[in-house]
């Protein structure tokens, strides 16, 4: 018989599950909970993979949660999860640059709360 292991979800992952419950509750609220998305882009793959997934548009940097929806100052919402003692990468903070430098608000946010806290900002036109 063959054993079952279980998933283990790391703690990024669990933030993002967090924010992405909260968003699913408050979804009639506004369209930026209703259309929050999670870019997933950390994945392990073959030499051969990641080259296919380059030429298919797969970014280095891309933040990891994405709100497509202006506000009265800013184009859309992007949010870098990351959970002490993880770090944001050279690459993921020159995207956050870029960016804001186009007119978005991107930040890098440290638990699910911040992010929440920055989206319910970010909907009321408070950031």
């Amino acid at each position: 018989m063959k054993r079952i292991t279980k998933f283990k979800h790391g703690p990024e992952e669990l933030e993002m599950f967090t924010f992405f419950d909260f968003c699913r509750y408050m979804e009639e609220q506004s369209p930026a909970y209703r259309l929050a998305f999670h870019v997933p882009n950390e994945r392990k793959a073959s030499i051969q993979r990641r080259v296919a997934l380059k030429r298919a548009g797969v970014r280095k940097g891309i933040p990891d949660i994405v709100i497509p929806v202006p506000n009265d100052k800013y184009a859309g919402l992007y949010i870098e999860m990351k959970v002490k003692p993880n770090k944001a990468s050279p690459e993921q903070m020159t995207v956050l640059r870029h960016l804001n430098s186009v007119g978005n608000y991107a930040v890098l946010c440290w638990s699910a709360s911040e992010a929440i806290e920055t989206l319910k900002k970010y909907v009321a036109n408070q950031l």
